[in-house]
């Protein structure tokens, strides 16, 4: 981007999204045509419309744009807006990704972030022979197969005793046993926030390691999911049922957490990718058809079944070895393998309708030499070209279901615990939460830089 020429000033007005509506999530074009800021502008390229600047900086790349943040208080103003956060958003999920990788290192925890063009990964070499699939560790000489290491990531945090809960709209959401609480971050700016007020575990219920993160569209709020299950205790047994769960609902921003009784109990990696209609999704433990998936609407808080395949018998399901649910095309996706040979994901065309469920894809594993079961049992995420990533052995490997094939892209170090696909935006949590119980902090300039949770 050249930025020559004479020094010009005149006003620029109309910035959208600096409203009365200071929330960055709906692009209004009452708020943009009402909406008005004054800046001195210094540069050509600012003499264009306001909305046609806006347009050019979201479709630049990451780097660029936080590049283009240091030019001058003018570009940082500019990018500062809400309207930005939201419109950069919604063009990045198709071309940037990055994989946040949660290490634990002689009990120094590193969360570590390397991000990744979509189309390049797409266009790689895949990891297949002539006539028989492989997905072996050979790679082709062309294309290698780089490591993702704390030395290469584009930027890390310290994160000792730190979980990963879940991304959503360019937030992560971590999880502290130690200090039970949970921390917001936008690793892109450096802002976090520490939710507090979290009651503590009582004698009657225990945390389940199991937790969720989510937005919620009608209320413009964000939500934090825990599943709680009843403890018995006879002498110097402990008890926990999973017939007996309770779900505990907290509003960032608000003072206080709701509880929900008698909630299906969500089954280990029940779900990979699971925010989707302002419903939270998981797989329960149940082994009856017609309550295996179930959500829970953020706005109305209450959950509900939902219909599964019209194949799904109770026969059909206990043959069934390892099931989770995603998201893919912007529509549920089950995934699940049969008879620890065939992999198979079906997609909910019509969210809540039994008839609408169709067969995407589905992976013979015999098929491919040196496929295991393993191999496909943590999925991470659906691209929007169809792709799924999975985490194998010590890699992240691509499947594409149009050409069949898998491709092993990045390898991972020792010591990884977790991989978390995150899509990267510059949302300020100070435009994203609302209530005043929330006090955005921001991460040292120090590498790594700790988060406080005090």
């Amino acid at each position: 981007m050249a930025l020559t020429g004479k020094k010009r000033k005149r006003r620029l007005e109309q910035l959208p999204g600096t409203g009365k509506k200071s929330g960055w999530n709906w692009i209004e074009q009452s708020e943009f045509e009402t909406a008005a800021v004054t800046l001195f502008v210094n540069f050509p390229i600012l003499e264009l419309p306001v909305n046609l600047i806006y347009d050019i900086l979201s479709r630049l790349p990451l780097r660029s744009i936080c590049c283009c943040r240091l030019v001058c208080k003018t570009f940082l103003e500019l990018l500062a807006q809400p309207y930005f956060a939201q419109l950069h958003l919604a063009k990045t999920s198709l071309t940037t990704v990055s994989l946040a990788l949660q290490k634990n290192i002689f009990q120094q925890g590193l969360l570590c972030f390397h991000l990744l063009d979509i189309d390049e990964v797409s266009k790689g070499a895949p990891c297949s022979t002539a006539c028989h699939h492989d997905i072996c560790r050979a790679r082709s000489p062309s294309h290698p197969c780089r490591s993702l290491t704390t030395q290469n990531a584009d930027f890390y945090f310290s994160a000792r005793e730190a979980v990963i809960v879940g991304s959503c709209n360019g937030l992560l959401c971590l999880y502290y046993a130690l200090q039970n609480a949970y921390v917001i971050l936008n690793p892109i700016l450096g802002e976090y926030v520490v939710s507090g007020c979290l009651p503590s575990s009582t004698p009657a219920y225990t945390y389940m390691n199991h937790s969720g993160f989510g937005f919620c569209p009608g209320t413009r709020q964000y939500k934090i999911v825990r599943f709680m299950c009843v403890t018995y205790v006879v002498g110097s047994l402990v008890f926990t049922p999973e017939t007996e769960v309770m779900v505990e609902i907290h509003t960032l921003g608000s003072t206080s957490w709701r509880k929900i009784y008698n909630v299906p109990c969500p089954k280990i990696q029940g779900s990979f990718d699971p925010l989707l209609n302002g419903c939270f999704h998981w797989i329960t433990t149940s082994c009856n058809p017609s309550d295996l998936i179930c959500s829970l609407d953020l706005e109305k808080e209450c959950f509900k079944h939902l219909p599964t395949p019209r194949h799904f018998s109770q026969s059909y399901v206990n043959k069934i070895s390892w099931i989770t649910v995603g998201i893919l095309g912007g529509c549920l996706c089950l995934c699940y393998v049969y008879e620890d040979n065939l992999f198979e994901a079906w997609v909910m065309k019509d969210y809540g309708v039994k008839e609408s469920w169709t067969k995407d894809f589905s992976i013979t594993i015999n098929f491919y030499s040196g496929l295991r079961l393993e191999h496909l049992n943590r999925p991470i995420k659906f691209l929007s070209n169809g792709d799924l990533w999975l985490v194998s052995d010590n890699s992240v490997v691509s499947y594409s279901p149009r050409a069949g094939t898998f491709k092993d892209f990045k390898v991972l170090e020792p010591w990884v615990t977790e991989v978390v696909v995150h899509i990267p935006s510059f949302i300020s949590l100070k435009h994203a939460l609302q209530g005043n119980n929330l006090e955005v902090k921001y991460l040292g300039r120090a590498r790594p830089a700790k988060i406080s949770v005090i």
